[in-house]
């Protein structure tokens, strides 16, 4: 093939894990990390239901005030104010509940609560409301379990493809095609991608990168591409193929 001058700074093969954050990596250990976070809540709500069966102690709570606010997004959030007797004190709180219990606490309405003796500001606005929570919580941390390995599957199988390719496919020129630029909100982002195709046929898109830098390469330009089984990575993408030393020229001094 004819010699094309990189049209990008990249000098070395691009390591896995690199291309694997960009390709949208991140969205698999962000998964990762909030399955282990909401894990950990689980089980300390876990912890708390037993302790409120083990300790707990169920009266009457009488709703003395609720209302509603609405959230920076537009969202309502709805809080029941409780008040009941523990330990010769009185105990007024504030819960967030969810809309159905705030439609079934009218102003003077009694409920049946439980709380704990040597801390009755900690309570449960319905009894069995602890063990609910975590419940809901290990749902929550499989979902996102589920979601990271689906992502992990997906965008790690077209990383490898990605290095595979670089590594043992064919170098070859391709004209770029088309130079899309994605939008935030129907608004440009200052991001895009390249489109191209070979000679051959073999038609591919490289990663997101900066509009303005694929803008400097222009429609048109040819650029240094690899292909394998039909699959075309950009040089710019995952960098040059790996160069044995055994390969290289040997200098005598």
């Amino acid at each position: 093939m004819k010699e094309i001058p990189p049209k990008h700074d990249r000098t070395e093969p691009r390591p896995w894990f690199s291309l694997f954050r960009a390709r949208g990596g991140w969205f698999a250990i962000i998964a990762a990390v909030i399955c282990l976070a909401v894990t950990l809540w689980s089980a300390s709500q876990y912890r708390a239901a037993a302790r409120y069966e083990l300790v707990g102690v169920v009266t009457q709570a009488e709703a003395v005030n609720r209302r509603i606010r609405t959230d920076s997004e537009g969202d309502d959030d709805h809080y029941v104010t409780y008040r009941f007797f523990a330990g010769g004190q009185v105990i007024e709180r504030q819960r967030k509940v969810s809309q159905s219990q705030y439609n079934r606490s009218p102003r003077g309405s009694s409920h049946d609560i439980r709380y704990l003796p040597n801390t009755p500001t900690q309570f449960e606005t319905y009894v069995g409301e602890a063990h609910d929570d975590a419940v809901a919580l290990q749902w929550f941390a499989a979902i996102s379990g589920i979601g990271g390995l689906i992502v992990l599957w997906f965008v790690g199988g077209r990383t490898n493809r990605s290095v595979l390719t670089r590594r043992y496919g064919y170098r070859t020129a391709a004209r770029i095609e088309r130079i899309v630029e994605t939008k935030t909100s129907g608004r440009p982002s200052g991001r895009g991608y390249l489109i191209w195709r070979t000679k051959d046929g073999v038609r591919g898109e490289s990663l997101m990168h900066r509009i303005g830098k694929l803008n400097a390469i222009g429609v048109g330009a040819d650029i240094n591409v690899y292909v394998r089984k039909g699959h075309s990575v950009w040089e710019g993408d995952v960098g040059p193929q790996k160069v044995d030393d055994s390969r290289l020229p040997q200098v005598r001094r």
